[in-house]
């Protein structure tokens, strides 16, 4: 997964994914919006023929950090349905 960071801040952040399908950043999303250190989570998609996916996320701090944990513990989802199959 490769993804551009559009904006930063301590509490915020937004990046763009280079995948044309949506389906990963709202994952992402619903696995952030589970966490206690983020206040607000949403995938974003202008349109299908325009643009890219994107991801915002406002945490009480360190939303890279966050992103990052969302990534892993989604990985460690997919693994795990992947073994059961």
């Amino acid at each position: 997964m490769r993804f551009s960071i559009l904006r930063m801040s301590k509490t915020e952040l937004e990046v763009e994914l280079d995948e044309l399908d949506p389906t990963l950043t709202e994952l992402l999303a619903e696995r952030l919006n589970t966490y206690k250190e983020v206040e607000f989570a949403a995938s974003k998609w202008e349109h299908p023929l325009v643009g890219k996916p994107k991801l915002f996320v406002k945490a009480k701090k360190e939303p890279m950090k966050l992103l990052e944990k969302a990534i892993d513990d989604v990985a460690k989802d997919i693994k795990k349905i992947e073994k059961e199959i």
